[in-house]
C-alpha cells in the first residue's frame, strides 16, 4: 500500500475469481491504487499458486508489447449497465467477449460463476446486463492469439 502508489510501470493484473488467498475485493483494491498505466487478466475458477499465475500467455505478450514493440492486448473500458444491457468499448481487434457474474454470497473461493456470451461489433461490446442479483461481474474479451484481457470486476457496494 505504500510503494505500488508510486509505481510508474506498467503492470498487468492477473487473478481469478475465486483466489482464497487474494479475493477479488481485495485483489480490486491493490488495483486501484496503481496509478501508471494497467491491464487486468482475470480468469474464472484460475486457481492459485506460482505454476497457475505464470502460465497465462498474456504475461509474455504484455511485456513484449512494452518493451519490444509487440502487438497490444486488447483493452476494455469499464462496462456500463443500462436498460438490461452491458456495453463496454474495446480497443483491439476481438474474436469473442464474454460476461461473467456472481449472485452467490459467502466466501469469494466458493462462489459459483456465470458465464454469458456478448457480441463485439467494431468497437463496442454488448449484450444481455447481469442479472440485477449478481453481485460481481466483470467482461472479458480474446483476440486471435487467445489472449484474454478483462473489464474492472464490478463488486457492489464497493
Amino acid at each position: 500500500s505504500s510503494l505500488l502508489p508510486r509505481c510508474s510501470v506498467p503492470i498487468l493484473f492477473v487473478n481469478g475469481t475465486n483466489d482464497v488467498h487474494y479475493p477479488l475485493d481485495s485483489y480490486l483494491k491493490t488495483y486501484y491504487v496503481v496509478k501508471s498505466e494497467k491491464a487486468m487478466r482475470i480468469e474464472v475458477n484460475m486457481r492459485h499458486g506460482h505454476p497457475p499465475g505464470g502460465a497465462p500467455k498474456e504475461i509474455g505478450l504484455f511485456i513484449d508489447s512494452k518493451c519490444m514493440g509487440g502487438k497490444p492486448l486488447p483493452v476494455i473500458a469499464n462496462p456500463v449497465v443500462q436498460d438490461g444491457r452491458v456495453t463496454a468499448g474495446v480497443d483491439g481487434e476481438v474474436l469473442s467477449t464474454a460476461l461473467h457474474y456472481t449472485t452467490d454470497s459467502g466466501l469469494r473461493s466458493q462462489r459459483k460463476w456465470q458465464t454469458l456470451p456478448l457480441a463485439v461489433k467494431g468497437q463496442e461490446i454488448s449484450g444481455e446486463a447481469p442479472p440485477g442479483e449478481a453481485n460481481t461481474w466483470c467482461v472479458t474479451a480474446t483476440d486471435a492469439r487467445e489472449a484474454m484481457v478483462s473489464s474492472i470486476v464490478i463488486i457492489k457496494g464497493m
